[in-house]
């Protein structure tokens, strides 16, 4: 079976906002009965696939009857999360699926997609394929626990220059054995039509999915804000919450440093008394810190965007004692739940830890790097949050697990170059005390 390079991916959900059960269709669908997703898809996603630059302006063809009958809604790349709204006005009738690129049709830009990840239950790419574009913490909410016998990888069109990797795991939440797949910028496709035959035997028992992809963060690039933690008094941007006053917060020389005891979380259900030091701000932007990593791995911290206890995402490094053994883990938070968007695995021994989150819209994306050059995805997921919000560094000490201490080097904040100059406040201190600067330039100013 020869692979097919889809020029647009489009991910179908059950309910609006993209909830409810989920299908991945790269071909077109004449019945969408075939799939289970008869007169039932509310909200779309529909990406750039590897094969998008042959023809720019692919659609998707949602028609209302089957066999690509009556009427039609064309969507170019874009995210949709309504399709009840008057604008479209097309809720649950849509029975066959087609591409084409007749109709004009706009849509905002969401999404990277570095690889295609292709999956079936059968050896020999057999059975109901499964798509996976981003972490899968649980590969039964792809309809596909448990039962993967072969599977291919396709490069995607965000694809890094310096090659991705593909990580299958034993058990969910990225745990247990781990089958890792490296893709190099010189391989067309990856084919794997029977697993059973490689010397890692999984017997088909795959529960998560990571897609590692190294990338250079540029989008917000100029910084707005910048705290090297240099004297003994907040600046009066901050705002230290402690609702129970199990944390304790010190600025010293160049770090700050939070100590948290044990039981003390950021968690639905249970607590939200994590320590955190926080500050309002809207729009786009991207949020950055480095930690020094000790060798007893005590850090459990890292960045927090929050809006309130339904509302939040955290990206951190978790402490050694941890299930996830000093590893990065990105999660959202919202009303009565959360989901591990993914995890940042391989970087625990590193002298200092980089960890960097962007937002745009209700799209919020984690990276954690050593070097800070080089950026390792550890996840995208989409929170609704309105205007404003707040963001900073928060520590944790989950569970019954030793007391952790989190020291941060600086913690900044990152617009676009021409948004920059609207987004600068005076905090106490003169702008050109904390000069405009790169990313890059600002961490190797202050790298020690």
């Amino acid at each position: 079976m020869s692979a097919t390079v889809p020029r647009l991916v489009v991910e179908v959900f059950e309910h609006t906002n993209y909830r409810g059960r989920s299908g991945t269709i790269l071909e077109p669908i004449r019945f969408t009965r075939d799939i289970a997703f008869q007169d039932n898809i509310s909200s779309v996603k529909v990406y750039r696939g590897p094969a998008f630059a042959s023809a720019p302006n692919q659609k998707v063809i949602l028609w209302e009857h089957r066999d690509y009958r009556g009427r039609k809604l064309a969507l170019g790349p874009g995210f949709y999360p309504n399709l009840h709204d008057v604008g479209y006005s097309f809720p649950d009738r849509i029975s066959s699926i087609n591409f084409g690129s007749d109709l004009n049709s706009s849509g905002p830009e969401w999404g990277a997609v570095p690889l295609v990840v292709e999956v079936y239950p059968q050896p020999g790419f057999g059975g109901r394929k499964g798509v996976i574009l981003r972490d899968i913490a649980f590969t039964r909410d792809i309809g596909m626990q448990d039962n993967i016998q072969s599977f291919r990888i396709l490069k995607g069109p965000d694809f890094p220059r310096d090659g991705c990797k593909v990580i299958f795991y034993e058990h969910i939440d990225f745990q247990g054995a781990s089958l890792p797949i490296d893709v190099m910028a010189r391989d067309a496709v990856i084919e794997v039509p029977d697993m059973r035959a490689l010397p890692e035997r999984f017997e088909g028992k795959i529960s998560s999915v990571r897609i590692e992809g190294w990338t250079g963060s540029s989008e917000f690039s100029e910084a707005v804000f910048y705290d090297e933690f240099d004297g003994h008094q907040m600046r009066r941007r901050w705002e230290w919450r402690d609702p129970r006053g199990h944390g304790q917060w010190s600025e010293s020389q160049g770090y700050m440093q939070m100590n948290v005891a044990a039981g003390v979380d950021l968690w639905h259900g249970q607590n939200f008394d994590a320590p955190r030091l926080i500050q309002r701000i809207d729009g786009d932007f991207a949020i950055e810190t480095r930690m020094p990593v000790t060798s007893q791995l005590k850090e459990h911290g890292g960045l927090l965007v929050w809006k309130d206890r339904g509302a939040f995402v955290r990206l951190e490094k978790t402490s050694g004692p941890h299930a996830f053994n000093g590893d990065v883990r990105f999660e959202r938070h919202f009303p009565g739940g959360y989901q591990l968007v993914g995890r940042g695995a391989g970087l625990k021994n590193a002298k200092h830890l980089y960890l960097r989150l962007e937002r745009r819209g209700n799209r919020f994306t984690g990276y954690a790097s050593d070097d800070a050059v080089r950026w390792l995805s550890c996840g995208e997921t989409v929170q609704g949050m309105r205007d404003p919000v707040r963001v900073g560094l928060h520590a944790l000490c989950p569970g019954s697990i030793p007391p952790t201490e989190t020291r941060f080097d600086y913690f900044g904040i990152f617009r676009r170059p021409h948004e920059a100059s609207h987004y600068r406040r005076r905090d106490g201190r003169r702008w050109a005390q904390t000069p405009q600067l790169s990313t890059l330039t600002a961490l190797r100013r202050i790298a020690r």
